[in-house]
């Protein structure tokens, strides 16, 4: 993938959002006056996402933050507008009115009963901390990290909602988005240890899988070099009036893709003296990863894995920084989630489906 930096604006505005209530009847609560104009920041950045089957996409990084570096809101549409030459959305389903245009688009809300306009981002589509994400806040107070529902081990890789692997996952977009329908080829990018903090150990959220990568790219080909916005707008408390509008230019002017990323070498490591584990070699218990040095122009290679358990369909996922320089990356038989007893047990047993794949940028993700 590559990235170009883009630059960082506000515009004016104020957003009220109402406190607590007092408890009393016929008494005005108290308010406090948040100017989410001032207290928030957005940035945007374009570059192109060349996928393993030669194909050459839009990619797009995106952080909106409050000063304490947590997500500036918990509900925005965001609009990316593309050069009116070259730039043009694929024509399917899910673009809405976005297809064969040069935006791609959210939904901002409705009032009850009123038919929302589909748009690629839909309603619940925002940008948030770091990444865009199918995340805005909702009624159903739903947690909005990302998590799966195991449903099954289903095969193939590489979808996201109602996915072929059989599970699904929720509040993050699998990469590239905007492909059609049944085509296969997207690939979720979530990190996990030791890239970050374990999060597998019990100390995160029931059903937490891993930390958004920041980027996000889109099925429109062959992007052209010029302008593109990102155009985002915060709701306020009455629909049709937003709180807070942002525009983040960014520019282009690099069309051409970053080099293709070999494959990934997996051998397995098994666990001395463990019946469970079968010989010869299975995957079972830990696994060796390797990873060749990256081609020129590439300074930063990440190393995702996932783990499809072979019984529930669930997916654990793992990360590792391989650098440019790529190497030999083990997790050992003991790397893997906590157990009910408090051990860390093994990443992988027999009858799990493991997936390795390398993401290579020029910019440190």
């Amino acid at each position: 993938m590559r990235a170009v930096y883009n630059a960082l604006v506000a515009a004016a505005g104020i957003s009220i959002l109402a406190a607590c209530t007092s408890g009393q009847s016929a008494i005005e609560p108290p308010s406090t006056a948040v100017n989410i104009q001032s207290t928030t920041a957005l940035q945007f950045r374009v570059g192109t996402y060349r996928t393993s089957g030669g194909s050459v996409f839009f990619n797009t990084v995106v952080t909106y933050r409050q000063q304490n570096g947590l997500s500036g809101t918990l509900d925005n549409t965001p609009t990316i507008t593309g050069p009116a030459a070259g730039f043009v959305v694929p024509s399917i389903a899910a673009a809405g009115v976005d297809a064969n245009t040069n935006h791609i688009s959210g939904t901002p809300p409705t009032q009850p009963g009123v038919p929302a306009v589909a748009t690629t981002f839909a309603q619940v589509g925002g940008a948030y901390a770091y990444g865009f994400a199918p995340a805005n806040n909702n009624i159903n107070a739903q947690p909005n990290y990302i998590n799966a529902l195991g449903i099954g081990n289903g095969g193939g890789f590489g979808c996201n909602i109602c996915n072929q692997n059989g599970f699904a996952l929720f509040n993050e977009y699998s990469s590239p988005f905007l492909v059609a329908s049944g085509s296969g080829g997207r690939t979720p990018f979530i990190l996990g240890p030791p890239a970050v903090p374990d999060f597998h150990n019990g100390t995160f959220p029931n059903g937490f899988l891993g930390y958004d990568s920041g980027f996000v790219s889109f099925a429109v080909p062959n992007p052209p070099a010029g302008a593109y916005n990102l155009h985002l707008t915060v709701p306020g408390p009455t629909i049709g009036v937003n709180s807070a509008v942002f525009d983040a230019p960014a520019t282009l002017t690099n069309p051409t893709a970053l080099p293709a990323e070999a494959g990934v070498v997996v051998t397995p490591v098994g666990v001395a003296n463990r019946p469970s584990c079968p010989a010869p070699g299975p995957m079972c218990g830990g696994a060796s990863f390797a990873v060749l040095p990256a081609a020129p122009g590439i300074t930063n290679q990440l190393l995702y894995i996932v783990d499809i358990n072979g019984s529930s369909g669930a997916p654990t996922f793992y990360t590792i920084n391989a650098g440019a320089p790529g190497g030999a990356f083990v997790l050992s038989p003991t790397s893997g989630p906590t157990n009910a007893q408090g051990l860390q047990g093994a990443p992988f047993t027999v009858g799990d489906n493991v997936y390795a794949y390398v993401v290579g940028s020029d910019y440190d993700i």
